[in-house]
């Protein structure tokens, strides 16, 4: 092969290089290892302990707001029948207005029935117990302590005590006819004292 044939394969050779390296470069390199899939986050490890502590972190206040609200519960109702056992003695004298009541007005009655002047005085004193009466029954409001409306119910024995059955046909057996002795709930939901009472049997 003669020199000038040997210089002429040697530049080809080196066009075909330059080619080459031309073409690599406007090519977009790709990876050739083929492409993972995508990691699932929420499947790891560390993920699941913290959704773990998350739901326990939860669990534990709903608890505490439960607990919080027993416990309200709890002292909202000790504050209500705190007073139970004072209320409870204070009922007699609720009984002896009454009955003081109840007997003056029969009375001045009897004063009106005959047409005699009544005594100034009986009079005078009906007022100041009445008021007294009224006054005691706004501090028993106060404090939700209420008289039962006993006459026409029929008997409960959750509520009330017979003390006398009477035959009555035209009412239903067990319905109370007679209040001998008041009856008072206290917080609205606890008897104070049952009601003594009369009703009716067949």
């Amino acid at each position: 092969m003669s020199h000038k044939n040997h210089h002429k394969q040697h530049n080809e050779s080196l066009n075909t290089l330059d080619s080459t390296a031309e073409k690599a470069t406007k090519e977009p390199v790709t990876d050739s290892v083929p492409p993972s899939e995508e990691t699932n986050l929420d499947s790891t490890p560390q993920n699941e302990e913290l959704e773990r502590w998350k739901d326990l972190a939860m669990r534990a206040q709903a608890e505490m707001e439960n607990l919080r609200k027993r416990t309200q519960l709890d002292i909202e109702k000790a504050n209500r029948y705190a007073n139970a056992s004072f209320a409870r003695d204070l009922l007699p004298v609720a009984d002896y207005l009454s009955n003081a009541i109840e007997c003056a007005q029969k009375e001045i009655e009897k004063a009106k029935e005959s047409h005699t002047d009544c005594d100034s005085f009986l009079i005078n004193l009906l007022k100041g117990v009445e008021m007294t009466q009224k006054q005691l029954q706004t501090v028993f409001e106060q404090h939700q302590i209420r008289k039962m409306e006993t006459v026409g119910m029929i008997f409960d024995p959750n509520l009330h005590k017979v003390i006398q059955e009477e035959e009555n046909s035209e009412k239903e057996a067990g319905t109370i006819v007679r209040e001998l002795q008041s009856g008072y709930t206290i917080g609205g939901d606890r008897v104070l004292r049952e009601a003594m009472v009369v009703v009716t049997k067949q």
